[in-house]
């Protein structure tokens, strides 16, 4: 009997699975859910009498946990299911009346789940099973209203070649999201509706995260949220990568992946470490289960990630390195030979051959039942990482470099509670803290010197060689933070409106002492100078001061999302914000009384955001997917202002004790003494040659915040459309403009603009220090004489005042084949112009804008984060019944650039000037006119256009656009079902970089194009080699590589790299189960038709069981009763035809391309429901119609493609339907 039992059971739960793919194919991709299901509805008789004390049961299809609630007088109940996974089946029963069931899926844009049911005295058939997706479902904070947003399971990323525990990889596979590639200092990140990178936000289960990556065994749900309207989500202005975490459940299961990149897997590499490849080992498990059935769970994950790269530096490049990277070998041997003289290390051996980046990361999950009405959850983190060597450039010597070593972890604690049947409330916080730690190879000042080379290819390069210390070590770094929310949901009345009230509160913490240059920085011009120790500049930073700030970020929100009907729902709010800094700096009264601001003042503002966001569906038949959804809306949207600008504040009050750094041009700078320097770091200069001691008479800093500061906001809208062209393909198109205000910028107030000279060779460009200020032999521009007030060097204030604007649309294509082919295509054209692209402190100048004259005026101009064009693929294509291949493939519009002066030519103190563009013919030189001449020669198009478009001016700023840059990889996986095995084990192996093996093979290593090296283009065009005091003009050498990209001209080639890896799932699989079991049939059931036909709909029998209270007469009882037998018996040959499919699919079948096949099966499913209806109305009198309860006479339909995913690329994962199918 127990056999049997569970036979059946599996076999309910295979037709509950089949109806659901029937009746809403997008979900066959999707996987959808909630972080907090509420379910909600009433209980009546079957005259619509509430029942009150009714028992209410909720199964989670996914975790097996139960739970059970009474309905209250007016028969309303609600249950509060976290991490429930928006799937249940669902019982009522009351002691006399026949007991009710059926299954309840959430549609992608319900905030909740109702489900009002009528029990009868006389027992009845049970209800049809009511799905709308595919499987039990995985993702978190379900998409409200006008959202657009794509919901991406590990599952399915496992099938990609794509690193599933890097956020920032999985949020470029949304269109329309800009990746913005990493260094081995920074993480990677993306922009998104053209707004910085800093204006996104990651969340792990509903709160802020400080980290990239998570183990990825430990994430259920990974969601990029690009738009949304619902006032819920906040501090960011750009987008959103909300993940949330795996809980423990019922059943005992988990994970384990381990992956293999192996240089030896690398084809061509070569034996250079600018062309070879790396070694990676990668493990990760997750495991989790009850601890207590119903009551306590657990989830455990651990990550370890080892890698290993060849370390590119001077000391290993081949002549063809330096070639490509436009130094001759010759002037390489040279500077070694120079600095083996002067006692400077930098023999093989003492530093590291190869970079060792390692990571490591861990999370633990309980979650507690305390009663039906409350669930605790305790979540704790942990990650780690060192990185050895750090900071060493290709064109740099390994001393250059340190190491790098990180740690951080917290605490969440979240508590979810119901209060009746009206309120819900969900209160959470979470204690974080983090380390970074850096050290410097060697206690030396940095040395750079610049390096002019005549190449093998006939062309002059220009480079800058770096060896000594490291300018951007020692640095340490702490920080913690706490941030705690509450929402407060009501469900007043039949529950069409979910009223919610929420408050958050964060405070950041940090104490950093990272100041760039503590050691000093020698400048050469040439390996002359360098050999006979005339350096052209030398700068210091002294007095580094630790960097301590306190941040305070609160809001409030107010919000309803309103089922106005089923097909048009709505969400609009509005959401209170402020921030504030603590422990403000000191005051200095010299800087108020000389510029009028005050040091010790530090932002603090409030703000009110509004939104409103809608989802309508169009055209939708009974049982079938809409044909069009209809989405939209717009609102203000706020990040959190900015702690590092607080902390750079508190070192820099422009008072004699602050972070100063000074400047030696010429024959100030001191001649350097590297073997004093190697004994004794003390002896390193805090003075220039012509002048007193450093802290006495050198210019401190100051950094101030203008009146009217305040946090970055967007003002944004969308409106989007999509078309079912078919059951099993949908296309959308998304538009979107975003208008960025308040963007944060800077201005030197202690910068004297009115110009001292012009120069003449460049259209009287302004140079705001005198000629006696730069030094004849270098160039070299000492910013003394630009300064209002000399006892001040810069004095920054940062403002709010800029702005930026971007326009977007987005048209997608996808779905899956009868073959069970998934695949998904998007274009995205975009358009952005901005003020300024990035935030903070540039090395380059300020916030790294760049500057024709003025600095302090920001100039509108295409924006750094502009893709014009962007194309991306995902296919998964299946190969057998074991066997499928996926690819991601992106090809993408070139990056913009500025044409750019290698040092500061303006006074300003900053490189960050642009270069003039000069003709051959008007050249100030026959050098520069043949130089140019030869680069327009070698240069693309695109490029040449650009430099003659502005032939006689200063370049615009990003006037360049680079090369178009694309990327494909492939995965093959392998799910052997032997050894009994199921699926549950597969092996993949991909593709690392495919595009360079595909370059190399079309076209030789030798004339490579450099296909999928994805480098951004040299920007630097001019390098000052002296000025000429008599004719007031600068002296340049002309890079002759500026721009350069291509295969030849790209010393960092990534190669072509095969790598391994395999994922073991542990755990029982229902959905298989449940298909295996129909496969085989039900041993000792018998009749296995007839009890799957029982679950399928049938209007007329439903009808039959309600004899009595309709006064159904004798004829309208026998026609019911042969419309009944008649609708049994094609439910009996459907049931048939699909048990042959599913057998014909063999063991362990592939959902998806069962799908596929059955479809037609299916579809005649809800054909066949809808014509039963109406036969059964037509016997039916008005009357009698009328009293047919609701579920009867308008059955739940499919549902629509939802308001919130672009969906998922074909690896599998999805989104509710949100704008892009799939």
């Amino acid at each position: 009997m127990a056999l049997v039992h569970r036979t059946r059971h599996l076999l309910v739960l295979a037709i509950s699975v089949l109806l659901l793919l029937a009746v809403r194919p997008a979900g066959l991709l999707a996987q959808v859910g909630a972080t907090t299901d509420l379910l909600t509805g009433v209980v009546s008789d079957s005259s619509g009498r509430p029942i009150s004390d009714a028992t209410v049961e909720a199964l989670s299809l996914e975790t097996q946990i139960t739970r059970r609630v009474q309905t209250d007088r007016r028969g309303r109940y609600t249950i509060v299911f976290p991490d429930g996974g928006g799937q249940y089946r669902m019982t009522a029963r009351m002691i006399g009346m026949a007991p009710r069931s059926t299954t309840l899926q959430r549609q992608a844009d319900e905030d909740r789940l109702v489900w009002n049911i009528a029990l009868g005295t006389s027992v009845v058939q049970l209800e049809a099973v009511n799905i709308r997706s595919r499987t039990p479902v995985r993702t978190f904070d379900p998409p409200t209203p006008g959202s657009t947003e794509r919901a991406i399971s590990p599952d399915a990323v496992a099938r990609l070649p794509i690193d599933a525990s890097d956020l920032a990889a999985l949020a470029s596979l949304v269109p329309g999201v800009v990746s913005v590639g990493g260094t081995d200092t920074s993480a990677a990140a993306f922009s998104v509706a053209g707004q910085r990178a800093d204006a996104n936000a990651v969340t792990l289960d509903g709160l802020l995260f400080g980290s990239g990556s998570v183990p990825q065994d430990a994430v259920r749900t990974t969601r990029v949220v690009t738009s949304t309207y619902d006032v819920a989500r906040g501090q960011f202005s750009g987008g959103l990568v909300a993940s949330t975490t795996r809980s423990g459940t019922n059943v005992i299961q988990g994970t384990g992946n381990y992956s293999l990149r192996d240089d030896t897997l690398t084809l061509d590499g070569g034996d250079s470490p600018f062309t070879s490849g790396f070694t990676q080992n990668q493990l990760s498990a997750g495991l989790g289960g009850p601890v207590r059935k119903d009551r306590l769970f657990v989830f455990g994950s651990a990550q370890a990630q080892l890698r290993r790269d060849a370390q590119p530096s001077l000391l290993d490049g081949t002549a063809t390195d330096f070639e490509r990277l436009g130094v001759s070998p010759d002037s390489v041997a040279r500077l070694l030979s120079i600095l083996q003289a002067e006692g400077i290390p930098s023999a093989t051996g003492i530093y590291p051959d190869s970079r060792k980046n390692n990571s490591y990361s861990a999370l633990l999950r309980f979650d507690y039942l305390l009663a039906n009405s409350h669930t605790l959850t305790l979540r704790g983190d942990w990650r780690g990482s060192s990185q050895d060597p750090s900071r060493v450039g290709s064109l740099s010597l390994p001393q250059t470099g340190g190491t790098l070593d990180t740690d951080g972890g917290g605490g969440m604690l979240t508590l979810t509670s119901r209060f009746g049947v009206h309120f819900v409330n969900e209160a959470r916080a979470y204690l974080s803290s983090s380390n970074r730690d850096g050290a410097a190879f060697t206690l030396l000042p940095e040395g750079r010197v610049q390096v002019a080379s005549d190449l093998d290819d006939g062309s002059r390069g220009v480079s800058t060689l770096t060896f000594g210390g490291s300018s951007g070590y020692p640095l340490r770094s702490r920080s913690s933070g706490l941030e705690t929310s509450d929402e407060l949901s009501w469900l007043p009345g039949s529950g069409t409106h979910r009223i919610k009230l929420g408050m958050l509160y964060n405070t950041q913490k940090s104490s950093d002492l990272a100041s760039n240059n503590q050691l000093g920085s020698f400048r050469f011009n040439s390996l002359a100078g360098l050999e006979a120790g005339t350096p052209a500049s030398f700068s210091r930073t002294v007095a580094p001061l630790a960097r301590d700030a306190t941040g305070l970020s609160y809001a409030a929100y107010l919000a309803d999302t309103w089922r106005v009907t089923r097909a048009f729902q709505l969400t609009y709010g509005v959401r209170g914000e402020g921030s504030s800094f603590r422990n403000p700096p000191i005051y200095n009264p010299a800087v108020g009384m000389s510029f009028g601001v005050r040091t010790d003042r530090l932002p603090s503002e409030t703000h009110l955001s509004p939104r409103a966001g809608f989802t309508w569906t169009l055209g939708q038949a009974e049982g079938a997917p809409p044909r069009w959804t209809l989405r939209g809306g717009g609102g203000e949207f706020r990040s959190a202002m900015p702690l590092s600008l607080a902390s750079v504040a508190q070192a820099s009050t422009g008072l004699t004790t602050s972070e100063a750094q000074f400047v030696c041009v010429g024959s100030g700078s001191p001649t350097p003494d590297w073997t004093a320097y190697m004994a004794n770091p003390g002896s390193i200069p805090d003075e220039c040659v012509t002048g007193g001691p450093t802290i006495a008479s050198s210019a401190p800093n100051a950094v101030v915040f203008a009146k009217d500061f305040s946090a970055p906001r967007s003002w944004r809208t969308s409106l989007g459309a999509q078309r079912t062209l078919t059951p099993l393909i949908r296309l959308s198109v998304d538009a979107s403009y975003a208008r960025g205000v308040n963007q944060t910028g800077f201005a030197d107030l202690n910068l004297n603009t009115t110009p001292a000279f012009g120069l003449s060779n460049e259209s009287g460009r302004p140079v705001f220090v005198t000629a006696n200020q730069i030094d004849p032999a270098s160039g070299a521009v000492g910013f003394t004489a630009s300064r209002i007030d000399p006892a001040f060097g810069q004095v920054v204030q940062a403002g709010s005042n800029l702005s930026s604007d971007s326009k977007q649309v987005t048209a997608s294509l996808g779905g899956i084949t009868r073959k069970g082919i998934i695949f998904q295509t998007s274009y995205t054209y975009a358009r952005a112009r901005d003020q300024l692209s990035s935030s903070g402190f540039g090395t380059s100048g300020f916030g790294a804008a760049t500057t024709a004259g003025n600095p302090n005026i920001a100039e509108w101009a295409r924006s750094d984060l502009e893709r014009r064009h962007s194309f991306l693929t995902t296919l998964t294509y299946p190969i057998g019944r074991s066997v499928e291949i996926t690819t991601i493939a992106r090809l993408t519009s070139g990056t913009p650039f500025t044409p750019r002066v290698g040092s500061d030519i303006n006074g300003d103190g900053q490189r960050n000037d642009r270069a003039f563009i000069f003709s051959p013919a008007a050249a100030p030189t026959a050098a520069v006119g043949d130089a140019i001449s030869r680069l327009l020669e070698a240069a693309p198009g695109r490029l040449r256009d650009c430099l003659t478009a502005q032939f006689g001016s200063v370049a615009g700023r990003n006037s360049c656009v680079g090369p178009w840059q694309g990327s494909l990889d492939l995965q093959l996986n392998y799910r052997p079902t032997i050894l009994g095995l199921r699926r549950q084990l597969m092996i993949s192996v991909v593709t690392v970089n495919l595009l360079r093996g595909i370059d190399d093979l079309v076209h030789g290593s030798g004339g490579a194009h450099g296909w999928g090296l994805n480098t951004r283009p040299d920007p630097t065009l001019l390098y000052v080699n002296g000025f000429d005091a008599a004719t007031n003009n600068f002296s340049y050498a002309v890079n002759e590589r500026f721009g350069a990209t291509s295969g030849t001209t790209t010393a960092i080639r990534s190669p072509f790299q095969i790598g391994v890896q395999a994922r073991l799932t542990i755990g029982p699989d229902r959905t298989r189960q449940a298909l295996e079991g129909l496969r085989r049939g039900a041993p000792g059931a018998g009749g296995l038709a007839g009890q799957l036909a029982s679950r399928l709909p049938n209007p007329a029998d439903s009808v039959l069981a309600m004899r009595d209270s309709l006064g159904l007469t004798a004829d309208q009882q026998a026609a019911l009763k042969h419309l009944a037998d008649s609708v049994r018996k094609d439910h009996e040959a459907l049931v048939t035809l699909i048990q042959n499919e599913v057998t014909k699919a063999g063991p362990s079948p592939d959902p998806a391309r069962l799908f596929a096949a059955l479809r037609p099966q299916l579809q005649a499913v809800q054909t066949g429901a809808v014509k039963a209806l109406a036969q059964v109305q037509a016997v039916l009198t008005p009357e009698q119609w009328a009293r047919v309860p609701e579920r009867i006479r308008v059955p739940r339909r499919g549902g629509p493609g939802g308001p919130g995913g672009q969906g998922g690329p074909g690896g599998g994962f999805g989104g509710d339907g949100g704008g892009r199918p799939f």
